[in-house]
């Protein structure tokens, strides 16, 4: 008999979830993604950290977001070569409003993300009919932005495990 080690899944997962504002109404959809990745995702590791309308130079371990940390220290502790991200956020989608100071900023922190993960996804609550005009509509043409379908589901996890994928 040969005897092979059990296989450990090292995969590591942050996901960064938009609260408040317009994202209240999918307060419960976010929390039932939270707890299945955390929970069932079979993941080495998955971190949760929140932001409200763009993550910027901190985030939040709690989703009152009364606990902040410096958003570096949040990325050392991420292996760059295991760690993927995913966030959860309707862009600006959900008030159908075009801001060029949030498609800046989120622009600017997507830049830092993707200089040390190559993974990143970005799931959107809203429709994709709904993104024209939009924030989500400008972020959707920087990372793979999918709408919360089975299809959109399927796509950001291909996107996660390092499959091409363009966003839906």
């Amino acid at each position: 008999p040969v005897l092979r080690p059990r296989r450990i899944n090292r995969a590591e997962l942050l996901l960064l979830v938009d609260r408040n504002g317009s994202m209240v109404p999918f307060h419960a959809l976010s929390q039932y993604l939270i707890d299945t990745a955390t929970r069932g995702g079979r993941l080495g590791r998955a971190g949760v950290g929140y932001f409200h309308n763009c993550p910027a130079s901190h985030l939040y371990h709690d989703p009152g977001q009364q606990r902040a940390e410096p958003l570096n220290a949040w990325l050392d502790r991420l292996s760059a070569e295991r760690t993927s991200v995913l966030l959860i956020s309707d862009a600006g989608a959900a008030r159908g409003g075009l801001s060029p100071e949030r498609a800046f900023q989120t622009a600017a922190f997507l830049s830092t993300l993707k200089r040390r993960f190559a993974q990143i996804a970005w799931l959107n609550p809203m429709p994709r009919e709904r993104w024209p005009g939009t924030t989500a509509e400008v972020i959707a043409q920087i990372v793979p932005m999918f709408a919360i379908t089975r299809a959109g589901l399927d796509g950001a996890i291909d996107v996660l495990r390092g499959r091409a994928s363009r966003g839906m």
